[in-house]
């Protein structure tokens, strides 16, 4: 109801109760139904002087009608895009072009998926989309926010990727993927694991928070065998920046020198 239309003491009331941060939004998006578990406001709950996390009730309704509900926590490093925004649709939307019809992508470090769903739109139908996070509230979200016949979200890192073949994918998006290895042979064998499993010409996307860190994995990568092409994300308003690089195809370079 527009608050010109309501009780002039009620509508009084719920702007008190809102700068006093004792009023509860409710946020819906596509058939999702956001609940505030606090008034706070998300960007003082984010803030330096916050505790780092807002809480909200999640409740999805499914294509028959039945319901399903999670408490979800958006956090400093998980972000929901339906509530706040999440970094990574806006650095996908810069090569989501690339991604073609029928591809077999594996994306690591998916978060809640909202980049996920922009990837199995792409490939389609007859595509497929792996996406893999070690934050099982971020899984269980976007199973149920971003259900797709051609898309897998899955618990897990590199170590998920010991049954693939070599040469599984035919593209690779990476967010931050060497975060968890402890040492410098740890990184140097997740970095060969991430090379190993996509095909010869496949377009990897590696992305970061800050540029120090793009830096590192993507030397990393290249070291390993990947051609770096193009910086992306240097005006993202969230600081994130990614890096495209190309598997080298030693049959199409065989080629261009006979030719």
């Amino acid at each position: 109801m527009p608050e010109r239309d309501r009780h002039p003491v009620v509508a009084k009331v719920e702007r008190l109760l809102a700068r006093v941060g004792l009023r509860k939004r409710v946020i819906r998006v596509d058939g999702v139904r956001y609940r505030e578990r606090s008034g706070i406001s998300l960007r003082r709950a984010l803030g330096e002087l916050g505790p780092g996390v807002k809480e909200y009730d999640a409740r999805f309704t499914g294509v028959t009608g039945d319901r399903r509900s999670m408490r979800i926590r958006y956090t400093r490093s998980r972000r929901y895009h339906d509530i706040g925004s999440d970094p990574r649709v806006g650095l996908y939307e810069t090569f989501i072009d690339r991604v073609r019809p029928g591809m077999r992508v594996l994306e690591l470090g998916c978060g809640t998926g909202a980049g996920s769903a922009m990837l199995a739109r792409a490939v389609g139908p007859s595509g497929g989309v792996v996406s893999l996070d070690r934050d099982g509230e971020s899984i269980r979200f976007a199973r149920q926010r971003y259900p797709s016949d051609q898309q897998g979200f899955e618990l897990g890192w590199t170590e998920s990727l010991d049954g693939e073949l070599d040469g599984a994918f035919e593209c690779m998006v990476c967010v931050d993927p060497l975060r968890v290895a402890e040492d410098d042979s740890e990184r140097a064998r997740q970095s060969v694991q991430l090379v190993r499993v996509v095909r010869a010409g496949a377009m990897v996307v590696a992305i970061h928070e800050t540029e120090n860190g793009l830096s590192g994995v993507v030397d990393r990568l290249v070291g390993f065998g990947l051609v770096e092409r193009e910086r992306i994300g240097a005006e993202s308003r969230d600081g994130w920046v990614g890096c495209v690089l190309v598997k080298p195809d030693p049959q199409r370079a065989e080629k261009g020198r006979d030719g």
